[in-house]
């Protein structure tokens, strides 16, 4: 799979096809000349759809709360874009040789450097969602990945699918090396994995079950969601004074 960047005005386009097509679909995304067949989720924070467009069944994301935070704008003049990046991840996955979906062209429009609307399209891929009976396999992909110094975050169960060919797919990921501590922080996504698919615990190796970094990564989950129900009783207190 190779990618090449094109430009469209002043669009940048990261696509995996050629520039006819490529330049074809970026104006149909960019014009919002799509037919959206099934829309996941519309808000201020994000656009996620399955949409029809060229001919394609695709993905559609915009990640329109990081397109508008001042911060993420600064940040993009030294990196670039959040759907660029999701692209390049995508990609990324096939030569760690674990399923994701197929990208298929991101592109970002950036204003005195910054960027300030972006997307990604990647091929739609039918499945289901896997349910306890499947962690064997997906406990079998998450080591796979761990084992080539990569974290995928938010490793919940319902971040993963399982195609029609049953495989196991990584979606709505973000991959990072660890660079601090990375078997603590293997670990504590290992402990994320469990909490959302307690069947996987049964699954586990006799080095991970009895594993010291996997009990230290246990307690911090546990400090981190007490910290995050705190903060919600506390905003919930707010709301309710006023």
């Amino acid at each position: 799979m190779t990618s090449r960047l094109y430009y469209l005005g002043p669009w940048r386009l990261l696509s995996t096809e050629g520039e006819d097509t490529a330049l074809a679909l970026g104006e149909a995304i960019r014009d919002g000349a799509v037919e959206r067949e099934q829309v996941f989720r519309d808000n201020w924070r994000t656009l996620s759809a399955r949409v029809r467009v060229g001919g394609h069944t695709l993905l559609l994301k915009v990640p329109r709360a990081r397109n508008r935070r001042r911060w993420e704008r600064l940040l993009s003049l030294f990196r670039g874009s959040d759907a660029l990046r999701t692209f390049r991840h995508l990609e990324r996955m096939a030569g760690l040789g674990l399923q994701a979906p197929e990208p298929l062209i991101a592109g970002e429009l950036r204003h005195y450097g910054m960027v300030t609307d972006s997307f990604v399209c990647y091929r739609f891929i039918e499945g289901r969602r896997p349910n306890g009976e499947d962690a064997p396999a997906v406990l079998r992909a998450l080591r796979v990945l761990h084992s080539q110094g990569y974290l995928r975050s938010d490793a919940q169960l319902a971040n993963f699918l399982i195609s029609d060919d049953g495989e196991v797919v990584f979606i709505d990921f973000r991959l990072k090396r660890p660079r601090v501590f990375p078997r603590l922080q293997k670990a504590r996504e290992l402990d994320r994995f469990l909490r959302s698919c307690p069947e996987a615990r049964h699954h586990l190796t006799p080095e991970e079950s009895g594993s010291l970094w996997l009990q230290i990564a246990h307690r911090l989950e546990n400090l981190s969601f007490a910290r995050r129900n705190l903060k919600r009783q506390l905003r919930g207190r707010k709301r309710d004074r006023h």
